[in-house]
């Protein structure tokens, strides 16, 4: 967690980059009643990892509703990491480089017992999903490998 703390975003992995800013306007967007998925589909399907916004969304849900705690984001335009926002990353880093206990120990500090499970298996979907997906420069333009 604390090599995502306060990090400027630009500095973190393109995956991660996304996954923070996706974290961001989920939450933006359920408090105002709409629905997540579809607003953020356009991206995920973007940046080639549309199969893991079922995922995404699952386990985003479980912090929500299941959550031992609120977790706080940063506002949309903030540049760094935020506390809530560097857990989760370290908690999809765990479960992309295959920690699983790592993973688990992360988020049972964040959701029930009941959502432990789903949550973390939902997280190490997401987290397949990002390996297997070509990454992309920030400027728009996708990356050749």
């Amino acid at each position: 967690m604390y090599r995502f703390l306060d990090r400027p975003l630009d500095q973190l992995d393109e995956h991660l980059h996304f996954l923070v800013s996706a974290m961001r306007h989920w939450t933006l967007v359920t408090r105002a009643g709409r629905c997540a998925c579809r607003a953020l589909a356009p991206a995920f399907a973007w940046r080639g990892v549309n199969a893991a916004l079922p995922d995404f969304a699952a386990a985003m849900t479980a912090f929500d509703r299941e959550g031992k705690r609120w977790l706080r984001f940063g506002a949309a335009t903030a540049r760094t990491v935020s506390d809530d926002e560097a857990v989760l990353l370290a908690l999809v880093d765990a479960a992309m480089r295959g920690e699983r206990d790592a993973a688990q120990r992360i988020a049972a500090t964040l959701v029930t017992e009941p959502a432990l499970a789903r949550t973390v298996t939902a997280v190490e979907w997401v987290a397949l999903r990002f390996l297997q997906a070509p990454l992309a420069q920030r400027d728009g333009a996708p990356r050749q490998a």
